[in-house]
């Protein structure tokens, strides 16, 4: 896979060696004017941020009601407003303490899709921007744990991927 580094430094490389041809061409002959033909690709990408530094990622598990964690924004150049953004769980939606003790939860990505279980990845049609400003679209993302009051002692963690992909 090329970078975007690496694909400026080839098109340098293919300019220059065009513009010595095209020197070569033009003290071989005599016409005093030439055309440059110019051309160039922006591969299709989508990309994804969080803002988990406006809100506590701390959840409250002594409460079983839908807490807000995070927002995922995301921001596509295809020119269209929705990207398939699929969440998965590193623990296939229970958060565990270090003893192995699980706690189930749901998810939520507002006004997209609710009580969603990531026992498997899940993937949501989520609003996107597409401006060239980069002006992303974001969506709130709520954890309900599937507590009862009688849940082990313990540190409990998650970790939720969130991957992007335009139609």
């Amino acid at each position: 896979m090329q970078t975007f580094l690496g694909k400026i430094s080839l098109t340098v490389i293919t300019w220059l060696v065009l513009l010595s041809t095209c020197y070569g061409a033009m003290s071989a002959n005599s016409d005093n004017t030439i055309s440059l033909d110019l051309a160039g690709d922006i591969e299709p990408m989508c990309k994804v941020r969080n803002n988990v530094k406006s809100r506590s990622m701390n959840l409250d598990l002594s409460s079983n009601t839908a807490q807000k964690t995070n927002n995922v924004f995301i921001w596509c150049n295809t020119g269209q407003s929705n990207a398939q953004a699929t969440y998965s769980s590193l623990n296939d939606g229970v958060l565990v303490n270090e003893n192995g003790d699980s706690i189930p939860y749901l998810f939520t990505v507002a006004n997209t899709a609710s009580n969603l279980s990531l026992a498997t990845p899940q993937t949501v049609t989520q609003r996107t921007g597409s401006g060239t400003a980069g002006a992303d679209k974001g969506r709130v993302i709520k954890i309900k744990p599937q507590v009862n009051g009688f849940e082990r002692a313990g540190t409990y963690r998650d970790t939720i991927s969130v991957t992007v992909s335009f139609d």
